[in-house]
């Protein structure tokens, strides 16, 4: 399909805008989404934390209300003084003091909407916070009373919450709020038996300020209930005493796995989904139930879409109109690119382009420029070294020697020198045709040890011309004798030394090659003299030529001792197809050394 597109018969600033349209419209479209539904799960997440948030520290406040009530009910519970009390005969003075206490505990704790306390007997005497005038109200209260006095004999003095009729200061009203209910005991050394029960009822009012952030809207709902599903309380009060065991949301409480900790889930009821929350408390082995429907959660997320959808269609078009710009600005210097290429197939290897600027463009047409460079420097080159060649073949042809004339004269010297006795001459014969062998012996490439023995012969005839005044020393690591390396690749390097650097000096001469291994694909070589040395200019020049190949073949600018260094290391190069790492150090009477790495290779 990609082919098919790119073959379309239009042109390319079209085809460069129309693949912008598509490359803008599928990444805008796949960042955009991806993007949507990364910050839709961390909107969702973030209120669903917050709801958690809320939850959690409501049902804390709820815990703490409840644990503030029952220190106040344990206080009378154990108070010896009221069970006496309660306990003995009427006391008209026992009688206010307790009133008055009951009193002032409902003032001083705004947790309290009503507290009493009922004396076990037949007159079922009641001292509260304040009294009922109204008869309806107070015959709802008693009758209640008594029924939770019956539950109370049944815990025998364990405490427990139940749901009961309250009154608060604003209203004689009855309305129905959470309770705290604990049997009343006359505690001796040898018995105990009932002798009331007390009663603290909790503001309705402070529990409606414990969960406003768990109501929000009409769709949202909170219900403190049982684990039947009855409800214990929640702001509607019409709904308390009620049952939620039937409705969807405690259908899908009841399915998931119960925690000690916040749990929310999903759930439908009415096509439409909702999120469910609930939390233990730990009054009467109650939870906190409620929900919220999801499209309230992902309201931001809603508005967030809307947002991110206006700012793609702006950016889309934004894009859209740098695409074509910059399509016009590519489409222009590629038209120059195509003329000056055409000039290259027509052999104008001259042609250049004028370069603007630094951008990709620019590196191309810079590129075409060094390519059409390097094309006229290689040709060059190549023209070069077929003359370098033809000049070879004619000096080889200028100085050719029949071999077997050669080798027929030095017998003949030896076996004059055996006859006559002296054997440094018959030495000299036989190591200088051992050289001429190995370099009649045709090819580019020797062994490390075959080098080392041409070395070895070349060295001991010098030794015998300088007789006591010259020294040399061969040191090659075991193992690398079978590594390939260019033929004549260090005896040029020690006759260098020996000729430019040696003959020169006064004294005792002495010379030292060593090779080894710088590691398993590496071969170091140096070459030590301690001869009349070079000056850095000299060193410097080496250098130059040797970053410079065609300086490397001119004889002309410089001393025959660079130019010999610089044919060995331009061999190097053409062998191994990279640049040595060579080092020279050398200073003028403190002698020479040469240091140079090569690849290691194999036959």
């Amino acid at each position: 399909m990609w082919s098919r597109f790119l073959n379309l018969n239009m042109q390319f600033r079209n085809k460069m805008i129309l693949s912008f349209f598509i490359v803008i419209s599928l990444t805008a479209l796949i960042m955009g989404y991806s993007y949507y539904r990364m910050m839709s799960r961390e909107l969702e997440a973030s209120t669903l934390q917050g709801l958690e948030k809320m939850t959690t520290q409501s049902v804390d406040t709820l815990d703490l209300h409840f644990k503030t009530i029952s220190n106040i009910g344990y206080s009378y519970f154990s108070d010896t003084s009221l069970q006496k009390f309660l306990d003995g005969p009427p006391n008209t003075d026992n009688e206010q003091y307790y009133r008055n206490r009951l009193t002032s505990q409902k003032l001083q704790n705004p947790l309290i909407s009503f507290i009493s306390i009922t004396r076990l007997g037949l007159d079922s005497q009641q001292i509260s916070s304040y009294y009922y005038y109204n008869r309806n109200v107070k015959s709802l209260l008693d009758e209640e009373q008594a029924n939770l006095f019956d539950k109370a004999l049944q815990m025998d003095g364990f405490p427990f919450w139940t749901v009961s009729h309250t009154t608060i200061s604003t209203t004689v009203t009855p309305v129905k709020s959470i309770s705290y209910i604990q049997l009343l005991k006359r505690i001796t050394m040898n018995a105990q038996h009932p002798i009331g029960y007390i009663k603290i009822d909790i503001d309705p009012g402070v529990l409606d300020k414990i969960f406003p952030g768990l109501q929000k809207g009409d769709a949202s709902r909170y219900y403190i209930a049982d684990r039947s599903g009855h409800i214990i309380y929640t702001q509607n009060k019409e709904d308390i005493g009620k049952s939620i065991a039937g409705s969807p949301l405690f259908a899908a409480y009841k399915q998931t796995t119960k925690s000690n900790d916040y749990v929310n889930f999903r759930y439908e009821n009415q096509n439409k989904t909702y999120i469910g929350f609930y939390e233990p408390v730990n009054a009467g082995d109650w939870i906190v139930i409620g929900s919220i429907p999801l499209d309230q959660v992902l309201k931001k997320v809603n508005s967030f879409r809307h947002t991110l959808i206006f700012i793609a269609m702006i950016s889309f078009l934004t894009a859209m109109l740098l695409a074509s710009l910059i399509a016009a600005g590519v489409t222009r210097p590629l038209k120059e690119l195509n003329k000056k290429m055409k000039q290259v197939e027509m052999g104008d290897f001259g042609a250049t382009i004028e370069v603007k600027g630094k951008d990709e463009l620019s590196t191309i047409q810079h590129s075409f420029n060094k390519m059409t460079a390097e094309i006229s420097s290689l040709i060059s080159k190549v023209y070069e070294t077929e003359l370098l060649k033809k000049e070879a073949e004619i000096k080889a042809l200028q100085t050719q020697i029949n071999p077997h004339f050669l080798y027929n004269t030095l017998s003949t010297i030896d076996s004059i020198s055996s006859i006559d006795g002296d054997e440094r001459v018959s030495f000299i014969c036989i190591a200088l045709g051992s050289m001429l062998r190995y370099n009649l012996n045709g090819g580019s490439l020797a062994t490390v040890q075959e080098e080392i023995t041409h070395l070895n012969q070349y060295l001991s005839i010098y030794q015998i011309r300088f007789a006591n005044q010259f020294a040399y020393e061969i040191e090659v690591e075991p193992g690398i004798e079978d590594i390939i390396i260019p033929k004549f690749l260090i005896q040029p390097l020690v006759e260098n030394a020996i000729i430019h650097g040696l003959e020169q000096k006064v004294g005792k001469k002495t010379v030292r090659v060593t090779l080894g291994s710088v590691d398993e694909f590496t071969l170091k070589f140096m070459i030590e003299d301690n001869g009349v040395g070079m000056d850095p200019a000299m060193i410097e020049l080496f250098h130059r030529k040797l970053s410079n190949p065609n300086d490397i073949v001119s004889r002309q600018s410089s001393p025959r001792t660079m130019i010999g260094l610089a044919n060995v290391f331009k061999r190097i190069q053409l062998y191994y197809e990279s640049d040595p790492r060579v080092e020279i150090y050398s200073q003028p009477g403190a002698g020479t050394k040469i240091y140079f790495e090569l690849p290691k290779r194999t036959a």
